[in-house]
């Protein structure tokens, strides 16, 4: 039974490495939410393997990689904080000082592990750092603190979300709702559990391990199926920003410029297009784009973008010379990455989904 429990959290650890990387990955092509999850699931990965390592007595081996020095609580915090931000507010930007909220992070990793290395090269036996009292505050109750006050947040934004998406489209199914509310809920549950643990000294951690383990399996396979799963829906009407320090600018004459890279050169048909690539094209601040966008279209980015391929769709359709290729291919030609985004945005957008539409249109 021992070794069946371990051999569980050898291949949630798998699964959960795997996807925390792939995301990751996804996070450096500028799919910011896509990053932060990855730390998330990094996190409890390296937890499960740490409890595999327990199980096997792995920790105690003479030659055994300290892999635990390498996991931290204090990255689920800042992470959860800004997965929130960029899934709930339309066109948030990270700024490179908000790097600063991981240095609390680095600096238990460097500690931990200078920590080991002194004791390997020297033999000395130093203090336990969990039995520093400061220590186990900072890295155990802190991070629980922490989250404890980013998921009531998050959660707040989600309700916000959900009304606004129950008011620009028809209710919500099983699908949505565990796209919605199914991360908030584990990490919520996670959080009452470990505080349970740590601060109330009850035996849950058998409890923990079986949640992450059963968490990172069936969240694995649908990250593995649907990639864009846990990114929310763009919504429109979000109030614009206030115009920023751009009045130099022409804004007509801008946005004709905007509109002739979407209308004529049909930019949007580009996979995972960015801001960033199309403020690039047309040399001008992305904050600004997304201004023009924001108040001159009564849209957001995504909004914007995703209206322009829908219309690409709609048009490909009605087009004869397109008839022999399926839907799927059409909406991947207009700049689509996946069936079930496509789905969502083409009914957002028109009322009515993909194939009742084509069913009208006959």
């Amino acid at each position: 039974m021992e070794n069946w429990k371990a051999v569980m959290f050898l291949l949630a650890f798998g699964q959960g490495i795997f996807l925390s990387f792939a995301l990751i990955v996804k996070g450096f092509k500028r799919q910011w939410s896509n990053f932060f999850l990855g730390l998330i699931f990094y996190t409890l990965a390296l937890e499960l393997l740490n409890a595999w390592g327990i199980q096997v007595q792995y920790h105690k081996s003479a030659d055994a990689f300290p892999f635990w020095n390498f996991q931290t609580y204090l990255i689920l915090p800042p992470s959860l904080w800004f997965f929130a931000r960029f899934t709930t507010t339309p066109d948030y930007m990270f700024k490179r000082k908000y790097c600063f909220f991981y240095l609390p992070a680095l600096i238990e990793i460097t500690v931990r592990n200078g920590w080991s290395l002194y004791h390997y090269f020297t033999g000395k036996n130093l203090p336990f750092l969990l039995d520093i009292p400061i220590w186990f505050f900072v890295t155990e109750i802190l991070p629980i603190i922490s989250m404890a006050i980013v998921v009531w947040i998050y959660a707040r934004k989600l309700l916000h979300f959900h009304q606004l998406w129950t008011e620009q489209s028809s209710r919500l199914n099983l699908s949505q709702y565990l796209r919605l509310y199914g991360l908030c809920i584990f990490l919520l549950a996670l959080t009452l559990l470990w505080a349970a643990g740590v601060v109330l000294n009850l035996p849950v951690f058998a409890t923990i391990e079986a949640v992450l383990t059963v968490f990172l399996f069936v969240f694995g396979y649908i990250g593995y199926i649907d990639a864009a799963f846990f990114t929310l829906p763009v919504l429109a009407g979000i109030k614009p920003s206030e115009k920023p320090e751009f009045a130099h600018y022409d804004d007509e004459h801008q946005l004709e410029r905007l509109m002739v890279i979407f209308k004529e050169d049909a930019i949007y048909t580009q996979s995972k297009l960015t801001l960033e690539e199309v403020a690039g094209k047309l040399r001008l601040p992305p904050r600004y784009v997304s201004y023009l966008i924001n108040t001159k279209c009564n849209s957001n980015f995504n909004n914007f973008i995703n209206g322009f391929r829908v219309e690409e769709v709609i048009r490909k359709l009605n087009d004869p010379k397109e008839q022999h290729k399926t839907l799927l291919a059409l909406a991947l030609e207009s700049g689509f990455n996946s069936k079930s985004t496509f789905n969502q945005v083409f009914k957002q957008h028109t009322g009515k989904s993909p194939s009742h539409y084509m069913m009208t249109q006959k």
